[in-house]
């Protein structure tokens, strides 16, 4: 059930409008069973997953706040995490790692050994797994109190939503607005409609029909190295009107429920550096990564290699996260080696022009989506050499419209984070006047409904 999709807009409408009805304790429920029908409707199969993994956390949470022992609780936080990233590993990686170990095996000539499953990988594990490590070890740490009711914790888990792709809230952030009533005020209403369209429009226009141009080219055996080189500033864009698209819908669904939750994207092509392209992009995960994962590892402490270590591992993991491939590792890799080559090259960046910086940067970023978008290492090297060695600039009809499409559809990304960047607002169109903000709404419904893809695609991120 696509959030682009008139099935999601049905659901949505019938849930929304008994919602309305109940007090907050009555919504909480309705907003559960919705949720585990909304998870039912990908595979139902895999609810009695969501539920086992939310138990298995819940009794840990509660086990772990009642004990007196700090070694018990160490023993609960372990079994929690342990199981959680069990069930992602199996689901997730076990192929991955199977067919590794068959390819190690074939090269000592050791026969054909095939140990591969089918397996079908639940649709937001990775994001629900990552709610659950949050909540325990946030008790663990004495940072969030026990939750007495199964049923709110259950609904932290599989708030329908953020449940597919995020943002990856906190339980410090989302479970105190579960556990006490919400305010919709009328303000909180008109800005999360307007974020319902607008993520709607970044999907719908924006993303799906740079898909079918990048696709296009990337897919195509002749491609010229211009067209590639347009088609991976057209993935940029693509893959940031994807996921903006999702979290900007996801934070209006909410909001118009009278949550509250996280920004995930600002202005990210705009960065001036590794570290704060990745406090702009995706910014529940990196912080996620940050915090239970960088910091554990020793964070910055210990001096320049072992900083160096720990972001290089971080970003390696952050990159296999995304999926089982080596083209998500290799990616996580090369933002790994951005940010250890920033470490002693800052003093020296920070004499350098602030849009020079800004456009470098950009480019190394795209270099990376290159790798992002690559199906094998195969085709990522393909589409380079072509960049590199069959770089034509012929100004032919295909090539003038290839960029004429990939401009028209880029440029609303590219001034909504200008805006974003400029003010250092999220979103700047909420202190534009009223009159201003009717017009952009008309516009944006005109264009969903004009120039919006006929067919629900997928968004990319659920994938992960």
């Amino acid at each position: 059930m696509q959030f682009n999709s008139f099935l999601f807009f049905v659901f949505f409408t019938i849930t929304y409008s008994i919602y309305l009805c109940f007090n907050y304790r009555w919504q909480n429920r309705i907003l559960l069973a919705a949720s585990y029908f909304f998870y039912a409707a990908w595979d139902y199969r895999f609810t009695a997953l969501i539920f086992f993994s939310t138990t298995i956390a819940f009794v840990a949470g509660r086990r772990i706040h009642n004990s007196p022992s700090r070694k018990i609780q160490k023993c609960w936080l372990i079994i929690s995490v342990a199981s959680s990233l069990s069930f992602l590993g199996f689901f997730k990686y076990f192929n991955f790692f199977a067919d590794g170990l068959t390819d190690l095996l074939g090269l000592f000539g050791w026969g054909d050994h095939t140990f591969s499953l089918k397996i079908i990988l639940p649709v937001g594990i990775s994001f629900y797994t990552f709610l659950t490590i949050s909540y325990v070890a946030d008790i663990f740490k004495k940072k969030l109190t026990l939750v007495p009711s199964f049923f709110d914790f259950a609904l932290y888990v599989s708030f329908f939503p953020q449940l597919l792709a995020g943002p990856i809230e906190r339980a410090t952030s989302l479970l105190p607005q579960i556990c006490s009533k919400r305010d919709i005020s009328s303000e909180l209403v008109r800005k999360s409609a307007f974020l319902v369209l607008y993520g709607l429009f970044e999907k719908v226009v924006v993303a799906d029909n740079l898909s079918v141009l990048v696709d296009n080219v990337y897919t195509g055996s002749n491609s010229d190295g211009f067209n590639v080189l347009i088609a991976t500033y057209g993935f940029a864009f693509q893959i940031f009107a994807d996921f903006d698209g999702y979290s900007n819908m996801a934070k209006g669904l909410a909001g118009l429920m009278g949550f509250r939750l996280v920004s995930n994207f600002k202005a990210p092509y705009f960065s001036e550096t590794p570290s704060e392209f990745w406090s702009r992009w995706h910014i529940s995960l990196s912080s996620w990564l940050r915090d239970y994962l960088y910091i554990p590892l020793g964070g910055n402490r210990g001096g320049i290699v072992k900083t160096a270590r720990n972001l290089f591992v971080t970003m390696l993991l952050g990159g296999l996260w995304h999926g089982a491939s080596w083209m998500f590792v290799f990616w996580g890799g090369f933002h790994g080696l951005l940010l250890v080559l920033y470490l002693p090259l800052k003093d020296r960046l920070v004499k350098m022009p602030g849009v020079l910086k800004r456009i470098l940067f950009f480019h190394l970023i795209c270099f990376g989506w290159l790798l992002f978008k690559s199906q094998s290492i195969e085709q990522f090297t393909h589409l380079t050499s072509r960049m590199l060695f069959n770089f034509h600039l012929t100004f032919a009809g295909d090539q003038i419209l290839l960029v004429e499409k990939i401009v028209m559809y880029s440029s609303v990304p590219f001034i909504y984070q200008y805006l974003q960047y400029t003010t250092e607002k999220n979103y700047p169109i909420f202190d534009w006047h009223l009159v201003c903000r009717s017009m952009c709404y008309v516009v944006l419904f005109y264009m969903i409904v004009i120039f919006g893809s006929n067919e629900a695609q997928s968004f990319i991120y659920f994938q992960f």
